[in-house]
């Protein structure tokens, strides 16, 4: 019986498992992206406005030569991945007097 029991993952193996699964997926995403962003320029229009800048993706889209009604919404998650992988910053300001950011 204990040979059986040896033989069988426990689920925390299984779940190193899974992780290690869905990090072999996903390790070409963050080069993807970053290949996007250099692409569209999007870091260069970010540095063009300085240090402590605050740059919504709608700002960061009207830079961007593309007719793309969803560029904005596209480029919010980039930029998120790009936060994620902390390659960028993000953060909410209130932008607006009656409250909304």
């Amino acid at each position: 019986m204990n040979s059986i029991t040896t033989q069988l993952p426990t689920s925390e193996e299984d779940e190193n498992h899974c992780l290690f699964a869905m990090q072999l997926a996903s390790a070409s995403v963050l080069p993807m992206v970053l290949k996007a962003a250099m692409e569209l320029n999007v870091l260069e229009i970010i540095a063009r406005e300085g240090p402590g800048a605050h740059l919504s993706p709608l700002e960061i889209a009207a830079h961007l030569s593309t007719q793309n009604p969803e560029a904005p919404v596209l480029l919010d998650r980039i930029l998120r991945l790009l936060a994620s992988h902390s390659v960028l910053t993000c953060s909410l300001h209130q932008t607006h007097g009656d409250g909304r950011v």
